[in-house]
């Protein structure tokens, strides 16, 4: 018998008055390149302990943040200057992260780093977040991980979420490897959790 478990990752902007926070100094979980708040839910074969969990970590992180006078935002990207993707490559060395980001229809560049320039003069960056879906293949009795339809399942997450994609400016097509099986990389965070859920799992007991 077979185990299909997802599970899901969401970025969020801590801010205080506009400006982007550092979201590891003040106590919340941080992605590796340093800007990002980063939320993860239990992984499952069912959808109601990924959607508990993550709404939960949320709700504690959101708390967290108004005692700051900060504030979880919900936004798939903000702008920033020079000087603050300076700062955080001096702090974080984000530059030296391996791109281990795949694409299926081979396009250049990722949101591996989430920082793009978007001036001739490199002085405005757009800074993203996103949700990252992780999906999973087991056996039940002896816990082998087992292959999955890479191409099939990222491309009909596209094709589900094609308007948000688009909208967002995110790159269609993105995913990376992982022990687990794989994870899907091409969602802004704002996109309703419980929808993506329910269209992953649909997605991927199909194949």
């Amino acid at each position: 018998m077979m185990i299909k478990e997802i599970g899901i990752e969401k970025e969020l902007f801590l801010l205080k008055d506009g400006k982007i926070m550092e979201p590891s100094l003040y106590g919340f979980p941080a992605d590796e390149m340093g800007f990002l708040i980063e939320l993860r839910s239990l992984p499952s074969d069912r959808a109601y302990p990924i959607i508990t969990t993550l709404y939960n970590e949320e709700l504690q992180y959101r708390l967290r943040a108004n005692k700051f006078g900060m504030e979880t935002v919900d936004a798939s990207f903000k702008y920033e200057s020079k000087e603050f993707v300076d700062h955080i490559e001096n702090t974080y060395h984000i530059s030296q992260f391996p791109d281990l980001t795949a694409n299926i229809y081979g396009f250049k560049g990722s949101h591996h780093l989430g920082v793009f320039s978007t001036s001739k003069t490199n002085d405005i960056y757009k800074l993203t977040a996103g949700i990252h879906v992780h999906f999973s293949n087991r056996d039940s009795e002896t816990g082998k991980v087992l292959e999955l339809p890479i191409e099939e399942i990222v491309s009909h997450m596209d094709d589900t979420f094609k308007a948000d994609i688009e909208l967002s400016g995110r790159i269609k097509g993105e995913w990376e490897p992982k022990k687990h099986g794989f994870e899907y990389r091409s969602l802004p965070c704002d996109v309703d959790v419980i929808r993506v859920v329910k269209e992953a799992f649909r997605i991927l007991r199909s194949v």
